[in-house]
Parts: structure tokens; sequence; C-alpha cells
């Protein structure tokens, strides 16, 4: 099996003042090509660390992908420590010249002496053409081992990965007639990782030798990643389906769709199908609802809008929630959240209305209804209802999960509604 290594270099990355998106989006490509990734190093703009890190991972890896550090100014260190890595020296490619030229010109800006620098490499190294910039790739081969060195600017660095590492990659699995691994992952939705841990069971029972199952859970849901690795893609494919099938029997109505589904897109493909309209009513979300549910390209085929009424005067006065309501039950309540449902339904004439009303956090609970206790409220032509949840004590966690409980509920009425 292939192995890949990421290295990242930036005292930007390693003070955390920049995000090592990069590395993530590396390892992805890698990984759907059939690749093991084994490490990810991030380092400083230090010569010395930088060549401990190459020496470390030239042991375990057979591609060792780098990333940053190409810029032309002197806190750009990874050429000039390659050059000393592999005892090489710098020599002018003319092709590079005229591609940095050409990036010159038609920008109608004049060549810095010190961006013309970037046109000499190391003479052991075969270039990667830069197309969106002036730093050039590099690759180097060295007792098995292909070390790639790209620049950090994402856009940059995606497109060399794509047109030439990539392929690279690939021809070098059938070359070395490799084993692979591939990955599926699975979303579910209603259900925390404890409770669907007890559905799947043992997975010892199900999974053979060189198979996997990993739990990842968020706020949003619990993802389930299967892997497995084969001799080619047809077999890992077919292990994996065999997975998905047995977990399929298991966690039934939990499971979204596939793979690529979330449950806000699920949830609008139910609506769509059933040429459904929606409206919100959310109070201690503040909007979070509306803005999943429309982060979706084509939401206004079913989302009609919505209202945040924060305040008691504004479940009055905007929702028409009956003030003796709210004096009686609190707005924290069944009541509030099915009159808020209901109202916001009526109001702006839609087939389904959702509603949250809650104690985010981390002040304003009692005893009777402590921090994270959240009513979600669902009205349709059928009838309305609400239920009882209770998060925990963190207020941004309590808001997020109010929004992906209410899509939950919603999704759980469409398919009743169905049936």
């Amino acid at each position: 099996m292939i192995k890949v290594s990421i290295l990242s270099i930036g005292d930007e990355l390693c003070i955390g003042q920049v995000l090592n998106t990069n590395a993530q989006w590396i390892a992805k490509r890698c990984t759907e090509i059939g690749c093991q990734i084994i490490y990810h190093l991030t380092v400083s703009d230090d010569k010395q660390k930088l060549i401990d890190s190459l020496s470390f991972l030239n042991k375990l890896s057979d591609f060792i992908i780098i990333t940053g550090g190409l810029g032309p100014t002197s806190d750009d260190i990874t050429k000039p420590v390659l050059i000393e890595y592999f005892s090489d020296k710098l020599e002018k490619n003319d092709e590079i010249a005229k591609d940095i030229e050409e990036f010159y010109r038609k920008r109608n800006r004049a060549i810095p002496e010190i961006s013309l620098n970037q046109a000499y490499l190391p003479m052991r190294a075969k270039p990667i053409r830069n197309l969106h910039g002036t730093a050039p790739g590099m690759i180097f081969h060295e007792n098995g081992v292909y070390y790639i060195s790209l620049p950090g600017v994402p856009y940059e660095m995606k497109e060399m990965m794509m047109d030439t590492v990539i392929p690279m990659i690939k021809d070098e699995i059938i070359r070395r007639d490799e084993t692979i691994v591939k990955y599926k992952t699975l979303n579910t939705s209603g259900i925390f990782e404890a409770n669907l841990a007890e559905l799947i069971g043992n997975e010892k029972e199900f999974l053979d030798d060189g198979e996997m199952l990993a739990y990842l859970p968020s706020s949003k849901g619990v993802r389930l990643r299967i892997g497995a690795t084969a001799n080619s893609f047809q077999e890992a494919e077919e292990r994996l389906q065999r997975i998905e099938n047995i977990l399929k029997a298991k966690i039934g109505v939990f499971l979204l769709p596939s793979e690529n589904e979330d449950l806000n897109s699920y949830v609008g493909e139910l609506l769509r199908a059933k040429k459904a309209t929606l409206a919100v009513a959310e109070s201690c979300t503040g909007g979070m609802l509306g803005a999943e549910i429309t982060s979706i390209s084509g939401a206004s085929d079913y989302f009609i809008g919505g209202e945040i009424t924060y305040s008691n005067w504004a479940k009055v006065h905007r929702l028409c929630v009956n003030e003796e309501t709210l004096k009686k039950f609190g707005a924290v309540s069944e009541q509030t959240a099915c009159e808020m449902a209901e109202n916001v339904r009526k109001i702006f004439n839609a087939n389904y209305g959702i509603s949250i009303t809650g104690i985010a956090g981390p002040t304003g609970g009692s005893q009777e209804k402590p921090v994270g206790t959240v009513w979600i409220g669902l009205s349709s032509s059928k009838g309305t209802y609400a239920k009882l949840f209770n998060f925990g004590n963190n207020r941004q966690i309590n808001r997020e999960r109010a929004v992906f409980s209410a899509l939950n509920e919603l999704k759980r009425l469409l398919i009743e509604d169905n049936n």
C-alpha cells in the first residue's frame, strides 16, 4: 500500500495564525485514490526542524508531500533546505522563467528581480509548472521515495496536485501493483453515539481482516466511517457494500440515504418531493435554523421564511402566541412551542411549521428548566406536537443541537406522512 506523509511548513501554521486546510485537502485527495496517510507534520520556518522531519519521514513513506516555503522572500526556506538535503545546486530553468515572465506580463506588472530567482531550481528536481503563481513545484526521487514540494497558496497547490501529483501517485500504485485502502462515510441522524453503538453491536462479528468501522460524532449527528483494504478498487467497493448492507439492516431509519447526503439536504429533498413548504419560528437559535435550511442552493423551492421571536413581546405580536400561555407555562414550554409552530405555519400559509424555544445558557436556567432545556414544535395540517430535549450547558453546542434536532424531527414527520 502506498504510504503518504504530509509535511506542512510555516510559522503561521504552528502558532495558529492560519488554519492548515492544505493538509486536510491533500489527505482527502490521496485517500480517495487508495493511499494510506501515515503522518501529518507541521514545522516552523526552521532549517534544522525541516531536515529532521524529512529524515524521519523518508524511512516510512513512499511519498512525502511538502507545502509552503517556496516564495521569494527570506523566510521561505524550503528550496534552500532541499538543495542542502539532496546535496544539489541551482540551475536556471528556461521554461519556468518564461512562465514567470508571462505571469507578470498578463497582469501588466514589472517583474521584481526577486521573483526571477524562482526560475532557479535544483538540478536533480523535476519542476511542476505553476500556472497561477510564480513558485514552481519540485519533485525529487531518491531511494524509492518521492519528495514533492508545492506552494502553500491553496489554489496553486490544488491545481498542481490534481494535474501532476495525483496522476503520478496513481501510476505508481499500478506500477507497484499495490493494495489500496478505500473509505466510505455513512451519515446518521436522530441518535446518539452510544445508542448507535448498541444497535450495531460488536463489529468484530461482521468485519473481516482489513475492514474498519469508526464513529465520528458531532452536533449534526454521528458519521460512520467504514474502510476496507483490497487488491483493487472493485474488491474494495464490494467489501464496503457488504459492510454498508449489514449496517443498514442494523440501524434502519437512523441512516441517511447516501454518502454525500447530509440531513439538511435530505429534508429538502423530502419537502421538494412532496411539493410541500416550510416556515420556521425561532427563539434561542436566533435564525440559525433558517440559515441552515437556506445554505442549500434551491431551498426557495420549499422554504418560505420565518420569524425570530426572541422576546415574549415578539412571540405575542409576531406569532400571535397567547399571552396566557406564556404567563401560565412560560416561553420554554410544550404549549408555547406548539403555538409557535402552528401559528408560523398558518401565518406563512406553509404545509409545515417548526418552532424552537429553549434555554441556551450559560444563564437563565432553573431547577425545573435547566440550561440546555429546549422544546421543538412541529405542525402540519394533520396536527401539532412538541418534543422536549435536554442538551447540556454549552451555549453554542445547545443551539447547534437544537437546529439539527429540529431538522431530524421534521425528517421523521415527513417520512411518516409518506407512509
